[in-house]
């Protein structure tokens, strides 16, 4: 008779008391009802039963969640820096002049530096790089290293260039022959990085870098000249942008590409692809 007064408390769902005694029921003496209905009754969650036996209390129903509280562990080591030794970075993307001015030249040779762009390029690598986490979570951080970068500029006209004197000056060339100048750069750059999701990060450059060697060179037939007059010291900013370690960016440098006096004024741009950073 327990067991079945068990199973009937557990699947009610009304208000009404537990049991109710009927001293006419047939077969069911009253003082036994009684003792079963002290012995069983509802607890204080919905669903739940209560059954007491010699001064033991026994609750039938779901199991109630604990909260778990996560104590914080002030031993545990946070790690402050990261270093990473190879190619943790690569930009791929074109190489631009942007600002180009010929205003101290004849127009008659205006347009000598125009470029292809579809055929000029830049491409660039980060030989290692050194993080410093600013924050416990490691979201925001300082990042630097050693970049290796180099610019091919292709030009649209048959013209080259040369340093004449103290001047930069365009070569006129025989028929269409292809004329460009690559620069070749080393930089350490200082950057600041935010990573506002998973595998999202953003990050803001300031760089200076040292342009260690520049040339022309055109072919048919080649010929392959050393260019001088270009600033050795630059300095200017770059923003990266990527999701799971690829994304894009933006590089201008504020210094022109040749000293002041000598050349056509412009600053390098680049624009492209970056994987890592």
């Amino acid at each position: 008779m327990i067991i079945a007064l068990l199973v009937w408390g557990i699947t009610a769902t009304a208000q009404e008391p537990l049991l109710t005694i009927d001293e006419t029921s047939a077969g069911v003496d009253s003082l036994q009802l009684q003792q079963a209905s002290e012995m069983l009754r509802r607890g204080e969650q919905r669903g739940e039963l209560v059954f007491s036996f010699g001064g033991q209390h026994i609750t039938l129903g779901e199991a109630k969640e604990k909260k778990k509280h996560v104590i914080a562990d002030s031993s545990i080591e946070i790690k402050r820096h990261r270093f990473s030794l190879g190619i943790t970075g690569v930009e791929l993307g074109s190489s631009l002049l942007s600002g180009l001015s010929y205003a101290a030249y004849d127009p008659a040779v205006e347009g000598f530096m125009d470029q292809r762009v579809g055929k000029s390029f830049h491409i660039g690598w980060r030989l290692f790089d050194v993080e410093f986490f600013l924050n416990r979570a490691q979201n925001l951080s300082l990042i630097t290293g050693l970049n290796f970068s180099c610019d091919d500029y292709c030009f649209y006209s048959d013209w080259s260039i040369e340093k004449v004197g103290n001047r930069i000056e365009p070569i006129a060339l025989e028929g269409k022959k292809k004329s460009k100048l690559t620069t070749h750069q080393m930089g350490i750059p200082l950057g600041l990085k935010y990573r506002p999701a998973r595998k999202v990060e953003l990050t803001a450059f300031l760089f200076g870098e040292l342009m260690y060697y520049g040339y022309t060179k055109v072919k048919k037939p080649k010929l392959k000249t050393e260019m001088r007059g270009l600033n050795t010291l630059r300095y200017g900013i770059q923003a990266t942008a990527t999701y799971h370690n690829l994304g894009v960016y933006v590089k201008y440098n504020f210094t022109p590409l040749f000293r002041s006096g000598i050349g056509p004024e412009c600053y390098p741009l680049s624009v492209g692809i970056a994987w890592g950073f």
